[in-house]
């Protein structure tokens, strides 16, 4: 029974641990890897004049590797230069790939949680949605639980400062996933620690898990 790391951007091999390798669309050499993937259009990767040669490379992905499970990280940012617009339109396009082959999505989200809701509403999508690096509050957590999204966290869940620490502890687990992005902290680790803010069992935390990830990527 295995922990699943939901969103990472460093292979590491574990046989206790199922990886969703992040990927981007030019990084031929991880699209071999012996581990499950990811692949999107990053928002902070973004090239105004180039960004649709780079979708095609998703979608293609998609068609034909077995192992690109999920369309992402993909999203809206408003730290960052790229204009809303533009933002917008790359991430719709690879909702659009996201639907056709009926892979999970996962979401890059800074400061635009309310336009992420629109958006969800406005696509009226089914396909899951997963929220990496959850840090919102409850009412947004729920909101976004009732449009068929998932939640991800990890190194917030050390801080009890962080809205994401407050959320977790009020949420389903049935709607929650939890990564190591490149936070420094083991999958292990978080899990204990959510363990450990739940009073659960790691190995009963562990059994939920893998109940969500069989429900959203269908396995």
């Amino acid at each position: 029974m295995n922990f699943i790391d939901i969103h990472t951007h460093s292979y590491y091999q574990d046989p206790e641990v199922t990886l969703l390798l992040n990927t981007f669309p030019e990084e031929t050499d991880k699209t071999d890897l012996p581990v499950l993937l990811s692949m999107g259009l990053h928002p902070w990767h973004i090239n105004e004049n180039h960004w649709e040669d780079l979708v095609e490379t998703i979608r293609q992905s998609a068609s034909t590797n077995p192992r690109v499970a999920a369309i992402g990280e993909t999203g809206l940012d408003k730290t960052i230069a790229c204009p809303a617009s533009v933002q917008e339109k790359v991430f719709l396009s690879q909702l659009r790939v996201a639907e056709t082959f009926r892979k999970p999505v996962v979401i890059h989200c800074v400061r635009s949680y309310s336009e992420m809701l629109a958006l969800r509403k406005k696509s009226d999508q089914q396909i899951p949605w997963i929220f990496h690096w959850f840090n919102a509050d409850e009412q947004i957590a729920r909101e976004l639980i009732r449009k068929n999204c998932y939640l991800s966290f990890g190194h917030m869940l050390f801080s009890n400062k962080s809205k994401a620490f407050r959320v977790f502890k009020t949420i389903p687990p049935e709607t929650v996933f939890f990564e190591t992005d490149d936070a420094g902290y083991t999958i292990r680790q978080v899990y204990e620690q959510a363990a450990l803010l739940r009073n659960m069992q790691v190995t009963d935390l562990k059994k939920k898990i893998i109940d969500n990830f069989t429900r959203c990527f269908q396995r």
